[in-house]
């Protein structure tokens, strides 16, 4: 065995010939099946199977042109055909139902969705100390189906040892028994689409948990599995120190030189990348992006992508319209690199891209990469036309050739830092830092989701003022580089104040995300925080391989008071009960979606800033050929005239009133104006989209 520069890939010398013995690695999904090296053979079944093949051919072309960068020109061909032989099978697999939705959905339907996350186990629970099943979550479609929300993000559901809430996977094409298993994941999703909605799921693809079968196979002495994760045989001198703009960092000092400046996520449990692992009496050094549980996966090894296509290519055929990738940015490590954003990262990407496009059409990536957008702008790729062919009907499609969607992260801190302060220029800023996207993409964008309120891409004045004012409000994460707690705890209860919190996240460019329970104005859950920690420290205590035991979280998990059950009375008070603080954050939500979902120049029209004399005025514009509204918030905790001034408009050289439609509220509302100028009167931390 030879180690291969970063990461020490155990990889034979012969490939291809490897290569071309492979089976793929299946014993979770049904049916496994040989893999062919014979391209010619695959490529006539293709032709008798799809009028445009199994893989139309600019996408085969795309997906060659990937594998030469990352695998090596002379293995192509091996590996497209084992790639194809995947393709073929998913195909074969999907079901007609999925492939009437290919064939009539719009290619960029994903801009017009609202997106709902949760938990399948807290989320309306009957008692707060039973979980959910998948069945149980049945009952919550139809309120689901009132607030207005169009796409159903279940959080991490797959199964998993639940040291970092799900997204450590033991087995990626497995459910957790806790939530009831395959078959009633499967009557969930059912009765999910047969109500209209659409499914987003986790990808985890840049790490397993260490309770996958490949690092246990590796622990009773199959070193042939060290070819699946990023591994060393020697652990790499290092120095840690804190980065003011990164955070902990470690510096290795690599055996060709080059020194590897890596973040260290989270130093409260490891002071570096590496894990040490004894296996026959050998230490390895086991690479973790994240915590020492879950290891990094090898992606130049081709028997990793074989597998991860089967993964994907199962959950798309189980009915996964987005896939959110998790940690998209660190999928490949090279020596004298930060291991992040590099070029290989995004062959993959685009393999991925390619094979979802050929396999299930209309399914599209989300990118979770924790960037600023110059960082993220690569990852949509490059936008391209495709002629697809779906049950004999062609049509020319446009879509990006790597993500489709991607969060903006930089906008929740620019969001808050605007709420807190008043002031609308910490988001003006951030959205004059955000590049151009191709039309086809979109941003996903959020105020709150299972994880902190990252503080990591906003200046360290910034950075204070946020933590100052909500820290209290909820808990401390990562020293200072973020804040965990409930949207509703961060802005004090106010069931106005989180109303025009939510008027922003409705009217902005990028597809709304709403946590649940957020949406009802739930609190902090410590609670569930302390029983957390609880349990990850019994587990961690009772662990049997105590040679290979690693630090587990077994501290307190701020981003823990985010999580925890809600229960059913909960969310059918907030709805029933009229008047109450529940009830008017709900009432106010589902408003906003249905006017959203109304007018669709909010979610595609133009967006252009609009001036304004006071910094708490927050005011913009979003416009098509047909429509135009004007959406002014209130940041403030007092009643205020606010005045907008117009750069393509004169509404004459005399002051005049005139009465505009709140779409919100589906009354007039007199505005003055003069020259250019629009002035209306708004109550404390009010909002008005305004048709014009």
């Amino acid at each position: 065995m030879n180690i291969i520069k970063e990461g020490g890939i155990f990889m034979r010398k012969q490939l291809a010939l490897l290569l071309a013995s492979f089976l793929i690695f299946n014993s979770t999904a049904p049916a496994s099946f040989a893999l062919t090296t014979n391209l010619n053979q695959q490529k006539q079944v293709a032709s008798q199977y799809d009028e445009n093949a199994i893989i139309p051919a600019k996408l085969e072309k795309e997906i060659k042109t990937s594998l030469a960068k990352v695998y090596g020109q002379e293995n192509v061909e091996v590996i497209y055909s084992n790639i194809l032989a995947i393709a073929k099978k998913a195909k074969e697999e999907r079901s007609s139902a999925l492939i009437e939705e290919d064939l009539n959905r719009p290619t960029d339907w994903y801009k017009d969705e609202v997106i709902y996350m949760f938990y399948a186990n807290h989320f309306g629970v009957k008692n707060p100390d039973k979980s959910n099943t998948f069945k149980d979550d049945i009952q919550m479609l139809d309120y689901l189906k009132t607030l207005g929300v169009t796409t159903i993000y279940i959080l991490p559901f797959v199964d998993s040892p639940m040291e970092d809430a799900g997204f450590d996977i033991r087995n990626p094409r497995g459910i957790r028994q806790d939530l009831g298993g395959m078959f009633e994941f499967q009557k969930f999703i059912s009765a999910a689409r047969q109500k209209g909605f659409k499914i987003k799921a986790d990808l985890v693809l840049n790490h397993f948990s260490d309770q996958h079968e490949w690092f246990q196979q590796a622990l009773k002495g199959d070193i042939s599995k060290l070819d699946y994760f990023v591994v060393r045989e020697q652990m790499p001198e290092y120095t840690k120190y804190k980065d003011p703009k990164l955070g902990w960092v470690a510096e290795y000092k690599e055996p060709s030189g080059k020194t590897s400046k890596r973040r260290i996520i989270f130093p409260e449990i490891t002071d570096n990348n590496y894990r040490k692992v004894t296996i026959n009496n050998k230490d390895y050094y086991f690479y973790h992006t994240f915590y020492p549980f879950q290891l990094d996966i090898n992606w130049k090894n081709p028997k990793v992508l074989y597998y991860n296509l089967e993964t994907i290519a199962f959950w798309a055929n189980q009915g996964v319209d987005i896939f959110r990738m998790d940690a998209i940015p660190y999928l490949i490590k090279e020596d004298g690199t930060n291991a992040e954003n590099l070029e290989e990262t995004h062959r993959i990407i685009k393999i991925l891209s390619a094979f979802i496009q050929a396999v299930a059409p209309r399914s599209v990536i989300q990118a979770e990469a924790c960037q600023m957008p110059n960082k993220i702008l690569p990852y949509f790729g490059t936008e391209q036309k495709y002629k697809e062919t779906i049950k004999g009907q062609e049509k020319e499609i446009t879509r990006t050739d790597e993500v489709q969607i991607a969060y903006h992260f930089p906008y929740m801190p620019a969001i808050w830092a605007s709420l807190v302060t008043a002031d609308n220029s910490y988001f003006w800023k951030a959205y004059k830092q955000t590049p151009q996207i191709p039309d086809s993409a979109s941003w996903a964008i959020f105020l709150r989701v299972h994880d902190e309120l990252t503080l990591e891409m906003v200046n360290e004045k910034t950075r204070e003022i946020l933590f100052e004012d909500l820290a209290p409000k909820g808990a401390a994460f990562r020293k200072g580089f973020g804040v965990s707690g409930r949207m509703a705890n961060f802005l004090d209860n106010n069931p106005d104040r989180i109303g025009m919190a939510f008027s922003i996240l409705m009217s902005l460019p990028g597809i709304p995300i709403i946590y649940y329970g957020d949406e009802i104005g739930i609190q902090n859950n410590f609670a569930n925080a302390k029983k957390s920690a609880k349990l990850r420290e019994a587990k961690q205590k009772n662990a049997k391989d105590v040679k290979n035991k690693v630090k587990m979280l077994s501290y307190f998990d701020s981003r823990d008071i985010n999580r925890g059950p809600i229960t059913q009375k909960t969310f059918e008070d907030a709805v029933n009960h009229k008047g109450t603080y529940n009830n008017r954050v709900y009432e106010r939500v589902k408003q906003l979606i249905k006017v959203r979902k109304q007018y669709p120049v909010i979610s595609r029209g133009s967006f252009v800033e609009l001036k304004t004399k006071s910094p708490e005025v927050f005011a913009y514009v979003r416009a098509t050929d047909k429509d135009r509204v004007v959406v002014i918030n209130n940041l403030s905790n007092k009643k205020i005239k606010a005045t907008v001034i117009f750069t393509d408009d004169n509404f004459g050289k005399k002051e005049k009133d005139i009465y505009l439609k709140n779409l919100l509220t589906d009354k007039m509302v007199r505005a003055r104006v003069e020259n250019k100028e629009l002035t209306v009167r708004l109550n404390a931390y009010d909002a008005m989209w305004l048709k014009m």
